[in-house]
């Protein structure tokens, strides 16, 4: 079946109003979780994304897309189809695929030699928790980013599993006591996702995996991020925060737990290291 999906892409799209769609080029090598291509009808460009995953599963983060997108965040939004929907479940097996069709977003990769590329994300990524703390719009996710770390803490067992329970304990305990702002959270990000599209605007797009959980993960995820786009810049983490509490408020009393969600990080990598010969950590 997913050998011959690209020729199956213009009959499946037959749901868009979108005619004589066809497609231009693949945007991804062929994985476990999903295929994209850039299809185009008429004189515009669109995604088609192919999850291999019930919609369920998918609707979700596009409706997060969506209201960001309504909001004036550029997401790569979901394209409607004739009867309104988000998506279209692809195969009759059990659960099918789902396939959406996105806004493409073009231009280019955030360059982080720009000086001011640190506080451009936290900006962004202010905004996107601003807006989804606020909607009155249905935005939870499917997951609970939580939950799911302590399900792998079981799963991955020995030195590892314990370390990674330990740091998801520790963090729920800060949040009892304190209190942590919970919210939609985008996860790591990646250079393809943080898009410069039209104008100066930075686009953040692929919304497949959002999850909800401490809006203190994000700012890790992305403060780790610019540190390594920018290793010799010291200042990049705390500007990308700076930045961040412009547009989302957080009190320090809840910045006092940054250091646990960063041994929480450090403890989810280590748990997906792939196994080393001879390692009986795990």
């Amino acid at each position: 079946m997913v050998v011959d999906a690209v020729a199956r892409v213009p009959g499946w799209m037959r749901a868009w109003e979108l005619p004589a769609a066809r497609v231009v080029e693949e945007l991804t090598d062929l994985g476990d979780r999903a295929r994209v291509w850039r299809v185009r009808s008429g004189d515009r460009d669109y995604v088609a994304k192919l999850t291999f995953d019930a919609p369920r599963f998918v609707e979700p983060g596009l409706r997060i897309a969506a209201t960001l997108d309504r909001a004036g965040i550029v997401t790569g939004a979901p394209v409607p189809t004739r009867a309104g929907g988000l998506c279209r479940r692809v195969g009759w097996w059990r659960g099918g695929w789902t396939l959406a069709v996105l806004e493409h977003v073009a231009g280019h990769p955030l360059d982080w030699s720009a000086p001011e590329a640190p506080e451009v994300c936290g900006d962004l990524l202010g905004q996107v928790h601003h807006i989804l703390t606020s909607t009155d719009e249905p935005v939870e996710p499917a997951g609970r980013l939580l939950d799911f770390y302590a399900e792998e803490a079981t799963r991955v067992g020995g030195q590892h599993g314990d370390a990674l329970a330990e740091a998801v304990a520790a963090v729920r305990a800060f949040d009892r006591r304190v209190g942590l702002t919970q919210g939609v959270l985008y996860g790591d990000p990646a250079p393809e996702v943080l898009r410069v599209a039209g104008g100066d605007a930075l686009a953040l797009i692929d919304w497949g995996t959002p999850s909800w959980g401490p809006v203190l993960h994000d700012v890790v995820s992305w403060q780790l991020f610019a540190q390594r786009h920018r290793p010799t810049d010291p200042t990049a983490g705390p500007r990308l925060l700076a930045a961040y509490r412009a547009r989302m408020p957080v009190a320090d009393a809840e910045l006092a737990g940054l250091e646990l969600v960063v041994v929480l990080h450090r403890a989810i990598q280590a748990a997906w290291e792939p196994t080393r010969a001879g390692d009986d950590a795990r």
